[in-house]
């Protein structure tokens, strides 16, 4: 059974062109710390050996870095890991999920058979949760929508019977503070998930990390599989903690930029932003021609934009962009400017 995973960067299927920028993939645009590769070019002879089977030695570092109790955390194989063991630990019962999102949440719930229930991502606050678990991504992927960490407090606060995942992939996207971190510790129905390979663009190693009150990660634990998490991936974690603060991209250029690249789309005949904090943004086409554009950037300009028709509730009429240098948001600004139905 082939089953098409949609939602990545799909740089990988075009491995004959040569990109002159990539808008389709979210992660940070400048890359990977040089600093980082250097030193996982040194740590590469630790392939030969088994890594720490639950990595107790990140799980601390990550710990600290937080704040948090010990055993809070479970490091995981990328954070669509963590969604696969969140639903396999709750196998068989209820998931919500807010739509349009990430599709991981759906195709992990689906292969765990728990019956699921969509609703407007817009409506977390109005809908009645009932189900034993709720993803819920702040911000939203792909369209950036946003809910106050307050807001999430007063919502588990209202529903103790319900599990929820907040998903931080993107919480450095944004110029808001929006996380929901500081609640682990006092809430007992929450889960928090982070990922690094965003924030450092390292999205090749496949690293996140769950963080819970002790007793539900407790619970994932019984679930998770020894060695999920290769040597090489372990050893940028613990670099990456062990030298945070000056690893950390700074976004405020680039949330600059991508105000500069959003108005101008915007003055162009036939897209309109949708309004976002985040340095990714949909945009609606006038006419369902999604494909048609990704294909036409690909071939004529060598862009690389996200089609978003296939996120739950979307169709042609969206793509999502992930704003990059102001020379690359320039490429598109022109080629978008030549484009013709």
């Amino acid at each position: 059974m082939s089953i098409d995973y949609g939602h990545g960067d799909d740089l990988h299927k075009y491995n004959k062109t040569i990109f002159k920028a990539n808008f389709s993939s979210n992660v940070w645009y400048k890359g990977a710390p040089k600093n980082l590769i250097q030193h996982l070019k040194e740590k590469i002879l630790s392939i030969e050996n088994y890594p720490a089977p639950n990595a107790e030695n990140i799980t601390k570092l990550i710990e600290e870095h937080h704040q948090l109790k010990a055993q809070s955390t479970i490091i995981t194989n990328g954070a669509t890991e963590a969604f696969y063991l969140i639903a396999n630990t709750f196998h068989g019962t209820s998931a919500t999920i807010c739509t349009p999102s990430f599709s991981e949440y759906e195709l992990a719930s689906k292969v765990n058979n728990l019956a699921i229930q969509f609703i407007d991502r817009k409506s977390i606050l109005t809908h009645q949760f009932n189900t034993e678990i709720a993803f819920i991504c702040n911000p939203n992927n792909p369209d950036g929508f946003e809910t106050t960490s307050e807001e999430i407090e007063t919502l588990i606060q209202k529903f103790p019977n319900t599990l929820f995942i907040i998903d931080e992939a993107y919480i450095e996207f944004t110029s808001s503070n929006i996380s929901c971190i500081s609640f682990v510790e006092k809430q007992n129905n929450i889960l928090i998930i982070k990922s690094l390979t965003k924030l450092f663009c390292i999205p090749g190693l496949r690293l996140g990390y769950v963080i819970g009150n002790q007793k539900i990660i407790n619970k994932l634990a019984n679930h998770k599989m020894p060695w999920n998490v290769n040597s090489i991936a372990l050893h940028a974690a613990a670099f990456i903690f062990k030298n945070y603060n000056s690893l950390v991209p700074n976004f405020k250029t680039c949330l600059k930029n991508t105000v500069i690249l959003k108005n101008k789309i915007n003055t162009l005949e036939g897209f309109t932003v949708i309004s976002t904090n985040t340095t990714y943004f949909l945009i609606k086409l006038d006419k369902p021609i999604s494909q048609e554009l990704k294909s036409y950037l690909v071939k004529e300009h060598q862009l690389l934009i996200r089609d978003a028709s296939n996120f739950r509730t979307l169709d042609a009429h969206y793509i999502r962009v992930a704003s990059q240098t102001p020379e690359k948001n320039q490429l598109l600004i022109n080629a978008l400017q030549q484009w013709k139905v």
